[in-house]
């Protein structure tokens, strides 16, 4: 069964999924500092958010948050490897800490943290700019 689906091309789905990442993006502001485990989750979902909105965009559909990155490794050169690196390694703990309770070390986001805002940030605009395209 194949994991990545054809399906109508749809940018008001699209764009739903981008405004709900944009305002993830506002709401990760007021959550406390030392609940780590929340904030990989938020800027997971973030992420995840943005990947779906342009998939929708190219009309294609996935259930899989593997098979979600993989499409973009295979069909965008936007990220470098460490960015692809980085948001699988969100993808793992996000696993973690919603199936399993895990916690995560705050020293994960302190290495991290501001290039994972710099990938949701080039993400939020290439979403943008495919959203616009006539």
């Amino acid at each position: 069964m194949d994991e990545v689906f054809k399906v109508k091309k749809d940018k008001e789905r699209a764009k739903d999924l981008l405004i709900m990442a944009k305002e993830r993006i506002d709401m990760i502001k007021i959550y406390p500092r030392d609940k780590t485990y929340k904030l990989i989750e938020e800027y997971y979902e973030i992420l995840k958010e943005l990947l779906t909105s342009v998939m929708y965009i190219d009309g294609f559909k996935t259930l899989s948050h593997i098979k979600l990155l993989d499409y973009f490794r295979e069909n965008y050169s936007l990220f470098e490897d460490f960015e692809i690196k980085l948001i699988d390694s969100l993808r793992k703990f996000r696993h973690g800490v919603v199936y399993y309770g895990k916690k995560i070390s705050s020293d994960f986001l302190i290495n991290h943290e501001e290039k994972i805002n710099r990938i949701i940030k080039k993400l939020v605009i290439f979403a943008e700019g495919k959203l616009n395209e006539k």
